[in-house]
């Protein structure tokens, strides 16, 4: 698969541009799920979970909590709010405000 995408790519690219750039490639590095999965231990090479693209998504995200260890806690692309730099941060936030509550009571 990986090497029909990047025939497909290659022809579209020279299709478009109507040059011949294979010969130009000088360095060449496939990043795909395996590879990501292993320089980041993300499941099966998902940065931000399961697929979003149905319309329940956002509401079916792991909570950024346990329910059934206690302290244990969960932020990042792949549970609430979601995926995406911001978000990511504010799953940060939503846990350290956990933390902080659960320590103070």
């Amino acid at each position: 698969m990986i090497d029909q995408t990047r025939e497909h790519i290659l022809q579209k690219l020279e299709r478009l541009l109507g040059k011949d750039i294979r010969s130009l490639i000088r360095m060449e590095h496939i990043l795909d799920p395996r590879g990501i999965e292993r320089n980041t231990s993300s499941f099966k090479g998902s940065l931000y979970g399961a697929a979003s693209n149905d319309t329940l998504a956002a509401f079916l995200r792991h909570p950024n909590f346990s329910r059934k260890i206690k302290s244990l806690y969960f932020c990042g692309g792949s549970v609430h709010p979601g995926g995406g730099i911001p978000l990511c941060l504010l799953s940060g936030r939503i846990v350290a405000e956990l933390i902080a509550k659960d320590l103070s009571s």
